[in-house]
């Protein structure tokens, strides 16, 4: 794994009045060519609040922040990471509360309605740990699309209207990734789930929904599971599918497939014969990394290896983009607002 590491210096003309050197939670916000910066618990809401509609990027520093809670604007937030990062030091980013994506009208000054119900394009969360997950909320029946959640850790993911071309990868879903409302209008177009540890199940989306769910550990514990019936293609399976679904590649552990739409699986096998690591249950927690025990043995349809290691991203919970593990305030030579801070940043260039 490559990394680059670098420090950079911000000419700052717009900070929040109780900025202070002492802050450990700092959160900046690039607005095209400006670059605002605010800092404490509150940062992310103070940063969302004067993030535009559209396009704007929202970068998180390790430490805990308070959610906007409803996130009406189609943007992207980065964390430093789901999890403490022992190697470089770098510590999680968490979120208190839960996400809200919910398509509000758009107003003007005056607070006339210029259109109802605005759609929420093009969200983009990573290297985030939320603690009561992402909810995308129903709204006149207006669907979520290009939702795209890379390397996070959710309590869950609740789809409560429909969603278009959205994506989940090298994430933890502690428990379900479902839809329980309106289900005459619950169907999912092209939801991606790859490199993902799920917790409980993905269900409650119309069965005609095309939803792929792809070197996965989808694993039970112990509650009655629940995995629609889906496509299901170089995953590590604890629990069944439901009739319907589309089976391939995968593993079974304790359980067995059989249906017509099944192929090139193994089942019923024990942990042991799967994981490298001696005593694994396949139970998620940090720290973990899921080997396999026969790699080149258990291969997918792409060719790589099952579980979360194969395919076209496997499992790293790094963020891509440049991660903030320090800065400094020098207010010595503060003038006409200007602040200079200097901030160090590591970033790698591996998926």
């Amino acid at each position: 794994m490559k990394k680059i590491v670098f420090s950079f210096l911000v000419a700052l003309t717009t900070l929040t009045a109780n900025a202070q050197k002492t802050d450990k939670q700092m959160a900046t916000l690039q607005h095209g060519n400006q670059t605002m910066v605010f800092y404490g618990i509150n940062a992310f809401v103070q940063a969302y609040e004067a993030a535009a509609d559209t396009l704007d990027v929202i970068t998180l520093s390790s430490g805990e922040f308070n959610s906007p809670g409803i996130v009406s604007k189609s943007i992207t937030v980065y964390g430093a990471g789901f999890e403490d990062d022992e190697v470089t030091g770098t510590n999680r980013t968490f979120i208190n509360g839960r996400i809200s994506l919910y398509p509000a009208d758009a107003v003007d000054d005056d607070g006339n309605v210029l259109e109802a119900a605005k759609h929420v394009n093009g969200v983009h969360l990573e290297g985030l740990n939320i603690e009561y997950g992402v909810t995308c909320v129903n709204y006149n029946n207006v669907p979520i699309n290009n939702l795209s959640i890379v390397k996070c850790y959710l309590s869950s993911l609740d789809f409560s209207i429909s969603c278009h071309d959205c994506s989940i990868r090298q994430s933890v879903i502690n428990s379900s990734i479902y839809n329980y409302n309106n289900p005459e209008s619950n169907i999912a177009t092209n939801l991606l789930i790859s490199n993902c540890w799920i917790g409980y199940g993905v269900y409650g989306f119309d069965y005609s929904s095309t939803i792929r769910i792809n070197h996965c550990i989808c694993w039970t514990s112990g509650w009655n599971p629940s995995y629609g019936p889906y496509e299901y293609i170089n995953n590590i399976m604890f629990a069944l599918p439901k009739n319907g679904a589309i089976v391939r590649n995968n593993v079974f552990i304790g359980c067995e497939y059989t249906s017509d739409i099944s192929e090139s699986n193994w089942n019923n096998l024990a942990t042991a014969g799967v994981f490298a690591a001696e005593g694994e249950d396949g139970e998620y927690a940090a720290g973990k990394d899921f080997a396999l025990k026969y790699p080149k043995k258990h291969t997918g349809n792409d060719g790589t290896e099952i579980g979360l290691h194969g395919g076209t991203y496997a499992w790293n919970k790094i963020p891509l983009i440049p991660r903030i593990t320090s800065y400094e305030l020098d207010t010595s030579n503060a003038a006409n607002g200007t602040i200079k801070v200097s901030i160090k940043a590591e970033a790698q260039t591996k998926e």
